[in-house]
């Protein structure tokens, strides 16, 4: 039994955690599920809460990947086992629900223990039995999908049947001979049953025509239902099996329900595990429908872009605050209307949430604490019974509050010293908010008493906050403002709304010199914040377009040195082949002056070769030149230096500079030895990609052929971009391998995956077919590649 938060009823119906466990409840797929969900209750236990986190985010992943999940056929067998005990027996549709069940505990136990991605859901799977495979084998023999006994169910059922099969066949026969003889005492030429006894319809008129057994007649009394003369020993008969059939029936059920009863531990069991699953991929649905997410748990509250749960999303302003780390109360200020109670609440219910393994809608960044207790005190609490004022009822539950404060407590009051004298009320606050700070707990108070105001100001452990309010427009902003003090800026609302200017001023004039000041104060405070903001905001843009200016930057730099290299590589390829020319050329020369003896012509060969000499001095001297103008400087040269090998189009890292200074470069397990001349610069791209020393995720642009291959990609669970990285990379390595045929598996899903890669792949030219694979091998989850030959 893990320990509950101390959140009575008042905090639980102040925050309506119950309304959110409502919302939670409705992506429940069965029975089970939603009492599971209705059942969840914030704990104090750390290792169980980050459990049933860790469960509810597997299950996130699960759904991102397979789309959505569903209990089936399950229903809670929990009715049907409390009916087994007080009847005795159960029905055939009883028996084909518990069936059902079982089939659909064993498809949702190989789902989850079938992928590997997730662990504690397959261990949770694991442990489900279905009641054993014997009494799923007899429910199945017995009972067909309808809920009706099968015939062949038992051999005694089975011989019953069959031979009454023979015996109404041969009835069937009789009285159709019988209808063929007499058809002017037929009312109708069909043979029917009634009471259980095969018979034929006659006119009321020919009931004197033979002495009939009426069974039966038509509502008009025009036809009867009779049973002709002869055949009553043989529908006797019928009778008589028809009676054993149902006993043998009744016999089966009772069977099969003791046999039931037995498994009712191990179907308990699978209820209380299936209860448990539906629960957390519920949670797992409303946290991927409202972008939703775990908190770190910590030691202070640290909500960043939190949204109250409970507010169309669509309109909701989310709200950034921190508490505990330095301070441990915080006082929030600002007009009516203007967000402080919502915002007291979302800290309370977002705690109430996470503290159940709910995900709360707030960025993952955001901290919450481990709390032991949850106090609130938030909205009107009359009570006509107890004869209890507004005020009453606040103080009665703060003096409670105040009773069972301490360090792992938050405490949340809404509008403190508020619904007596002002000045009262305020000193009263003032008092609260001092033993509350010796108690050490979380608090956040919301007030518009300006001694409660002051107060926070002056005392160093107390944080000020306000809501911030756009005078211009009359209108909240819903913001939450750390660090300055809020007004409720009655007197700016009055006179937007028309109030006489000189009766705001004599209003004016009713206030203290110090509170005239103190407004003074803020109004400046206010304006430097606002000017704050402007600076900050043109700072921002500043930072922002200096961006977009490097990046512009950046990508011209490399577009150019792209083109660089790809020139120079071009020249390097011409030289190349005018020395392979050349080389051949000579070998000719060489070879002919050697077999003519004219010396005219030898001379002329001669001459030719001196001439292809002096061109190749001059084309091995170009060469050098193109290749000194970016190579390294020797002195940058040294082991563990990131290089770029020009002749190989490569990245590197040096490994050895021998004496001789040749230089050997690793690249990914191949080692080549190169001159210093050869080594350049590693491409931007490819300087990045160096350093993060990650080869499962790194781009490789030469591989050995030998290396070996999966013939099989799996993709599933990574995003869009994550997914083509591998697949280019994975299509990379079958080209070079030789590999003609290979699978990927990205999942059915959503879809978005699966789309992607039959996208990508319509690209590649080199990709001579794909599809989908056989439905017994994946079907649309796994896509099937074949390259074609001449790549």
């Amino acid at each position: 039994m893990h320990a509950s938060v101390v959140a009575i009823d008042k905090t639980l119906r102040d925050l309506e955690f119950d309304r959110v466990k409502a919302i939670v409840r409705q992506y429940a797929s069965c029975s089970l599920g939603e009492e599971a969900v209705d059942a969840l209750a914030p704990i104090s236990d750390r290792p169980a809460i980050e459990a049933a986190m860790n469960e509810v985010s597997e299950s996130i992943r699960f759904l991102n990947v397979h789309g959505r999940f569903s209990l089936g056929a399950v229903r809670d067998l929990a009715p049907l086992i409390k009916r087994a005990k007080d009847r005795g027996a159960l029905d055939g549709e009883a028996f084909a629900v518990i069936l059902n069940t079982i089939e659909g505990t064993l498809q949702v136990k190989a789902t989850l223990t079938e992928n590997a991605q997730e662990p504690l859901l397959s261990a949770i799977a694991q442990r489900l039995t279905a009641g054993g495979p014997a009494i799923r084998r007899n429910i199945h023999r017995a009972i067909d999908e309808r809920g009706d006994i099968r015939d062949d169910a038992t051999p005694q059922l089975s011989q019953l049947t069959g031979k009454r099969r023979t015996i109404e066949g041969r009835i069937e026969s009789k009285l159709q001979g019988f209808i063929d003889r007499n058809p002017e005492l037929i009312s109708e030429p069909v043979i029917t049953r009634r009471r259980g006894r095969l018979v034929v319809a006659i006119r009321s008129g020919a009931i004197s025509a033979m002495e009939f057994i009426v069974h039966d007649r038509s509502a008009t009394g025009q036809t009867l239902y009779v049973e002709p003369p002869g055949f009553v020993s043989e529908n006797n008969l019928v009778s008589q099996l028809d009676s054993d059939i149902r006993e043998e029936i009744r016999r089966i059920l009772h069977t099969l329900t003791q046999e039931f009863l037995e498994s009712e531990t191990a179907f308990l069991r699978d209820r209380a595990i299936l209860a448990h699953l539906d629960s957390t991929f519920a949670r797992a649905e409303y946290a991927v429908q409202t972008r939703s997410g775990f908190p770190t748990l910590g030691k202070a509250i640290s909500l960043r872009n939190a949204r109250h749960p409970l507010i169309n999303p669509d309109v909701v302003v989310p709200v950034s605050l921190s508490l505990g780390d330095g301070s441990r109360m915080m006082v929030l200020t600002g007009p009516n209307t203007g967000g402080k109670t919502v915002s007291l609440k979302t800290i309370g219910l977002l705690a109430l949430m996470t503290q159940a393994a709910i995900p709360i809608p707030a960025s993952p960044d955001s901290e919450l604490p481990l709390l032991s207790s949850i106090r609130t005190d938030i909205g009107d609490e009359q009570s006509i019974a107890q004869n209890l004022s507004t005020f009453s009822a606040h103080m009665t539950n703060i003096v409670s509050i105040l009773e069972s404060a301490d360090v792992d407590t938050l405490i949340l009051l809404d509008e403190l010293g508020a619904g007596t004298d002002p000045q009262e009320g305020a000193a009263l606050g003032l008092s609260v908010i001092e033993s509350l700070l010796e108690s050490n707990a979380l608090v956040c108070v919301s007030t518009h008493l300006t001694p409660l105001k002051y107060f926070a100001i002056r005392h160093p452990e107390v944080k000020t906050a306000s809501m911030e309010f756009d005078v211009k427009t009359l209108s909240p902003t819903y913001r939450v403002i750390e660090g300055v003090p809020g007004r409720s800026n009655a007197f700016i609302i009055a006179q937007q709304l028309g109030f006489p200017e000189d009766r705001i001023e004599r209003a004016r004039s009713f206030l203290s010199q110090g509170e005239i000041r103190a407004d003074d104060i803020l109004d400046e405070l206010e304006r430097e914040r606002q000017a704050m903001r402007t600076q900050r905001m043109a700072a921002e843009q500043d930072r922002s377009e200096a961006k977009l200016l490097r990046e512009s930057y950046e990508r011209q730099l490399t577009a150019f040195e792209e083109e660089k290299e790809s020139a120079l590589s071009a020249r390097f390829k011409m030289l190349d082949q005018f020395l392979r020319d050349t080389q051949e050329r000579l070998e000719t020369l060489v070879t002919s002056a050697q077999q003519i003896e004219a010396d005219e012509t030898r001379r002329e060969h001669l001459r030719e070769i001196s001439v292809l000499r002096e061109q190749t001095r001059m084309r091995h001297e170009e060469a050098r030149t193109l290749s000194h103008s970016d190579s390294l400087p020797p002195d940058q040269l040294e082991v563990g230096k990131a290089v770029h090998v020009r002749s190989l189009a490569t990245d590197g890292r040096i490994v050895q500079i021998t004496a001789k200074g040749t230089v050997t470069v690793d690249m990914d397990g191949i080692r080549v030895q190169t001159e210093p001349t050869d080594l350049i610069a590693p491409r931007k791209s490819s300087r990045t990609e160096l350093s993060k020393q990650d080869k499962k995720t790194r781009i490789r642009p030469k591989q050995l052929r030998s290396r070996r291959v999966p013939l099989e990609l799996d993709v599933r669970g990574l995003t869009v971009n994550e997914a083509l990285r591998q697949v280019e990379e994975y299509l990379d390595q079958l080209l070079l391998a030789d590999i003609r045929n290979a699978r990927i598996l990205h999942g059915k899903g959503t879809g978005a995956l699966r789309d992607a890669v039959q996208s990508y792949l319509g690209t590649c030219r080199f990709i001579s077919s794909h599809g989908f694979a056989p439905p017994n091998l994946g079907g649309d989850g796994v896509t099937e590649v074949e390259i074609s030959e001449s790549s």
